[in-house]
């Protein structure tokens, strides 16, 4: 049996407690409460006992009292959870209290930790953590974007062409690659300055955005005036047909070129494709039989006609213009 004086200073030290904590019968009434939670809910302790929950604590809390006397009548358990209340937010404990005999749930003792300052900051260290992805997604984007034209650049190329060429050795689907060439583009740059130059880069670059259909075209800025756009789960055939429009794309355009013998900016095309990669070739073989045969269906158009498209093996066409 404790002593008189014990029990007045344990009752004291739980009145002190820097944890609001109550004590609530079936009927959700407080039977007690310390004076951080009297406090909490703008209530002397004193003025607290007797009165209901759903009254001074509002119905949602009365119903989750409600809802936790089920719980352990039960049998169950109510794990710690988190309440906001009062323009904060706590840590909420809650246990059964058992009758005399042990027969029954007579009362839950809550008790309510304040972790707002908590919550907040593991709020400001998630915001700082998504700023801190988002600009190193941003910068990781920034050194694979070509700065002139925004099409993705030969860094970015060299990493993404081995993986379309991976997903279609998988999936046992043709690959094609075109190497976009701009006509006479040293005598532009002579005639008309490397600002203009820049922007008829720009323009090209726009027009064979909005020449490739497929969204998993990709387009990338090889070299000077140079470009190579790959094609994944496209044959030769096909091949041909997106050369076409985008040769026609960047003639629509018109940029006029006074060392062209059009009178405007005009590109050579050459195509290479592959039909179906062996599952046990060789990644880099596949990215060197592409790109080279892609440069060398160029190389020929540049050395006829110019102005032209032309599949690596196969005849070079011009198209009527």
């Amino acid at each position: 049996m404790l002593s008189q004086i014990t029990f007045d200073k344990l009752r004291e030290l739980c009145l002190d407690f820097p944890v609001a904590a109550c004590l609530v019968d079936r009927e959700r009434r407080f039977l007690a409460a310390n004076r951080e939670f009297a406090q909490l809910i703008g209530f002397s302790g004193d003025h607290l006992i007797g009165k209901r929950a759903l009254d001074l604590c509002g119905p949602e809390i009365d119903a989750r009292m409600a809802h936790d006397f089920a719980v352990f009548d039960a049998g169950g358990q109510v794990p710690n959870h988190e309440l906001h209340f009062a323009d904060r937010v706590h840590l909420v404990a809650i246990r059964a209290m058992r009758s005399a005999a042990g027969a029954h749930i007579a009362a839950l003792c809550v008790a309510l930790t304040d972790i707002t300052e908590r919550k907040q900051l593991e709020c400001r260290l998630a915001t700082a953590n998504e700023q801190l992805r988002d600009a190193n997604r941003r910068l990781s984007e920034a050194a694979r974007t070509d700065a002139v034209t925004g099409l993705w650049n030969r860094h970015a190329l060299e990493e993404l062409l081995p993986q379309e060429i991976g997903r279609s050795r998988r999936a046992g689907v043709p690959l094609s690659v075109l190497m976009v060439d701009i006509d006479l583009f040293k005598q532009y740059n002579d005639h008309y300055g490397h600002l203009a130059g820049d922007e008829a880069l720009r323009a090209v670059a726009q027009a064979m955005r909005e020449a490739l259909r497929h969204p998993g075209d990709l387009a990338a800025r090889y070299g000077g005036e140079e470009f190579v756009i790959v094609l994944p789960d496209t044959d030769a055939a096909g091949a041909v047909v997106v050369a076409t429009n985008v040769r026609a794309a960047i003639r629509a355009v018109a940029i006029p070129h006074a060392g062209s013998p059009t009178g405007i900016v005009t590109a050579s095309i050459g195509i290479a494709s592959v039909a179906d990669i062996s599952r046990s070739a060789e990644i880099a073989q596949i990215r060197t039989q592409l790109i080279d045969g892609a440069d060398q269906a160029l190389y020929l158009v540049k050395a006829t006609t110019r102005d032209g498209v032309l599949l690596h093996g196969g005849d070079a066409e011009a198209g009527p213009f």
